[in-house]
């Protein structure tokens, strides 16, 4: 995927920027010099980046503020006033802001950035391991793995606890079988008890179930017996009960008969008659008996009162019906009776023939047949057979007890057929779950180690490229393997391996190494789409260091979308100014004083060579100005020329040297060997190189160089007496000598490795010769 261009970024409203801000971004310059003293501005200009790819405001996290949002926007405005927005080739990305959210649009656009702060340095390198490893964190999660592993262990820890819960249950399946066995009633010597089980739970139980069976019906048909007695001892006394009281109500009814006229009780039966009669067939128009019919109406009712007119009827029909209620219990009796008997009977059979069976086993003992005819009889004979009754019950309960028992043997078998079966399977599995555990560990590790690896070898080189030959570039990180997420720095220092640098290095060594083992980080995740942002890291690196730091940066710079590099370091604006660094990949900007008035401002500061060349063409040139910019351009590119062929120079504290040092160290053999080689491309890729001579330039400049002594470091009334045209002849010479001399793009020819000239990158410009001519 190709990733737009930046072509500016915005910032409205966001801590320092009281006013829009405005960042362009130079063509073809991936790296970005932001100047500035403190309180320019340049910490919002990160904020802004930081806010842009990671919604939030860095720099004031570590000031104890608590809860910084609220700070974000600048004094006096709203959140909804913030506004960061890039604008790109491929279209505008803006961030605003919300009271709870960071709102995003054209998110397809919105760049990864990675900020380092001076606090940040401090905080990767002398942080305590944990949070030191939540800045590679991102790099080496593993997590998921750590909690597959976790998982693991505990799938192990809690198939060990069950197989040792199965081997003990094992034990106890095989404790429980041996009591059975002991307490068998017949157990096999010379036999184990799991062989005497097996057999046991083997054997045929059918047989005992149809002995069961046959005891069992024994004693139903025995106990179906039991109740006849009584029973037939009752019903005989309820039959006798009511006889005696049939006989009763039957001699009441004489007694009451023969108290009562006969005539009388002939007319009432002929009165009763009547009604039943008349009840059943309605009087019509004559009387059914007589056929008159004069007295034909009211007949019915004259007939029932005539029969409630006698005063005995009552009484007779109430005797009538209690000896035709105790005739029916007689009967009844007599038939309950009766079919007790034939109960009896028909039981005493049952138990009889059963106990003729040929299928009843010879050792089970019958009782004697016939009973006794009466019941009451019976009693003695069931005292005489009740221990065969006993021995039968006793029996079936035995074999009760046997099947209980080979039930409980059997399962006895099965569990420990189970858990022998999971002992077997937990010695099979636990191995290969420690095999597996053992393999994730390893390749997590392997890994972890592999990304450390990789990123302690990156730091080295690029702690090696700032600090060359000072043996401290061994630089280890390592996870700490008795702590989880917990990163340790090592190096070698005094032949001494596994040293913490907090305890030995400088300031100097610890921020640079910190700066190194962000951008080995930084590095690792996306670097082509991602924005660095590098907010005066290096405020405490000392001279001797910081062109190499500056060349770190631009090399690693190339890996990156863009780099921003904001500093309030004077020495990188003079080095940038004087062409010092590699003007062609760097866009220099310069804050100037910031107000609450009008926010954040900048310069568009430029080389000085750049500086001279916009004086000399100015329609109404300044002579005096260009003749003091020539003069520091001048000293700029001898004081180049005497450092890179040793030069003799007078030794002066300070190192501070005048033109009137520097021209003549530049001798008559060196100033006519001096020539710089062009290299021209030509369209179909032919390469040559255009040479030219400094020797006359440098000549020239000493024949006019006392105009700036007189014109350009003093204010005086000589000044005033020169042509135009001899300042602009100065300015225009040293111009030459800078433009023959320097790749404005690339740089200084510094590089010798070729062995016979000194070069540019690329080499644009080739400088001859190597050596000072002796």
């Amino acid at each position: 995927m190709t990733i737009p261009s930046m072509s500016s970024l915005l910032i409205e409203s966001l801590r320092g920027a009281v006013t829009q801000f405005e960042l362009p971004f130079e063509k073809n310059k991936k790296l970005i010099l932001i100047y500035g003293e403190n309180g320019t501005g340049k910490s919002t200009v990160c904020d802004a980046f930081d806010l842009l790819g990671n919604g939030k405001v860095g720099s004031l996290d570590t000031r104890g503020l608590g809860v910084t949002r609220k700070y974000w926007p600048t004094l006096g405005k709203t959140f909804a006033d913030v506004k960061v927005t890039l604008a790109t080739s491929g279209g505008d990305c803006c961030v605003s802001l919300n009271k709870a959210d960071v709102v995003v649009s054209n998110p397809s656009l919105r760049p990864l950035v990675a900020v380092l702060r001076r606090a940040q340095i401090l905080g990767l390198i002398e942080a305590k391991p944990a949070d030191r490893y939540k800045e590679i964190s991102r790099f080496v999660d593993v997590s998921g793995i750590e909690d597959s592993e976790a998982a693991l262990r505990k799938l192990i820890s809690d198939k060990a606890r069950e197989n040792e819960i199965a081997v003990a249950r094992v034990g106890e399946n095989r404790s429980e079988i041996q009591r059975f066995w002991q307490e068998s009633r017949a157990p096999v010597k010379g036999a184990d008890a799991l062989s005497w089980a097996k057999q046991e739970v083997l054997q045929d139980r059918n047989p005992l179930a149809e002995r069961k069976r046959i005891l069992d019906q024994l004693i139903t048909l025995w106990d179906a017996l039991l109740a006849h007695p009584q029973k037939i001892a009752g019903l005989d006394a309820q039959l006798q009960n009511s006889e005696t009281e049939l006989v009763s109500a039957q001699e009441s009814l004489s007694s009451f008969q023969e108290t009562v006229a006969r005539d009388y009780m002939e007319l009432l039966d002929l009165l009763k008659a009547a009604q039943a009669h008349f009840r059943q067939h309605p009087i019509q128009d004559a009387c059914p008996l007589c056929g008159s019919s004069e007295n034909v109406e009211g007949l019915v009712e004259k007939i029932d009162m005539r029969i409630e007119s006698q005063g005995l009827y009552r009484q007779m029909e109430q005797v009538k019906r209690t000896v035709a209620e105790k005739k029916a219990s007689v009967l009844q009796n007599q038939q309950r009776l009766d079919d007790a008997k034939e109960s009896v009977q028909k039981d005493t059979q049952a138990l009889q023939v059963y106990c003729c069976r040929n299928d009843i086993p010879p050792d089970i003992t019958m009782p004697a047949f016939p009973l006794p005819a009466d019941t009451g009889k019976w009693s003695d004979w069931q005292i005489t057979h009740q221990p065969s009754r006993d021995a039968w019950s006793n029996a079936s309960e035995a074999i009760v007890e046997d099947r209980r028992f080979i039930a409980t043997l059997s399962e006895s078998l099965k569990v420990l057929e189970l858990n022998e079966r999971n002992a077997k399977e937990f010695d099979a599995l636990l191995p290969h779950l420690k095999k597996i555990l053992e393999l994730v560990e390893g390749e997590r590790k392997k890994f972890t180690d592999t990304i450390l690896a990789g990123l302690s070898t990156r730091v080295g080189e690029l702690y090696e490229a700032v600090h060359p030959g000072e043996g401290v570039n061994k630089i280890g990180l390592a996870l700490d393997s008795a702590k989880r997420a917990s990163l340790e720095i090592t190096t070698e220092f005094g032949g001494k391996l596994d040293t913490p640098p907090q305890a030995y290095f400088s300031d100097s060594h610890l921020d640079t190494l910190g700066l190194c083992v962000f951008l080995a980080l930084a590095e690792r995740d996306s670097p082509e789409s991602k924005i660095l942002v590098l907010d005066d890291v290096l405020g405490s690196v000392d001279e001797p260091h910081v062109d190499r730091v500056i060349e770190m940066i631009y090399d690693v710079t190339a890996k990156f979308r863009h780099c921003l590099v904001t500093t309030h370091y004077g020495p990188w604006r003079h080095k940038y100014r004087w062409g010092w660094l590699k003007n062609g990949q760097c866009q220099f900007l310069e804050l100037t004083r910031w107000s609450f008035s009008k926010g954040i401002t900048h310069s568009r500061s430029v080389p000085e060579a750049e500086r001279l060349r916009r004086l000399l063409v100015e329609p109404s040139p300044d002579h005096q100005a260009i003749c003091a910019k020539a003069g520091v351009v001048l000293e700029a590119v001898l004081d180049f020329l005497t450092q890179l062929y040793e030069c003799n120079v007078p030794r002066r504290a300070g190192n501070s040297y005048t033109l009137g040092d520097l021209l003549p160290a530049i001798d008559g053999k060196l100033k006519k060997a001096l020539r710089v080689e062009h290299r021209i491309e030509d369209g179909m890729g032919v390469v040559t190189f255009d040479v030219m001579l400094l020797e006359p330039h440098i000549t020239k400049i000493a024949q006019i160089a006392q105009i700036r002594n007189v014109a350009g470091c003093h204010f005086n009334a000589l000044s005033y007496e020169l042509l135009d045209s001899d300042a602009v002849a100065f300015g225009t010479e040293v111009l030459a000598l800078t433009d023959a001399l320097i790749d404005h793009e690339i740089g200084w020819p510094r590089n010798g490795k070729s062995g016979s000239y000194w070069a540019t990158t690329g080499e644009t410009r080739r400088l001859h010769p190597l050596k000072k001519p002796s």
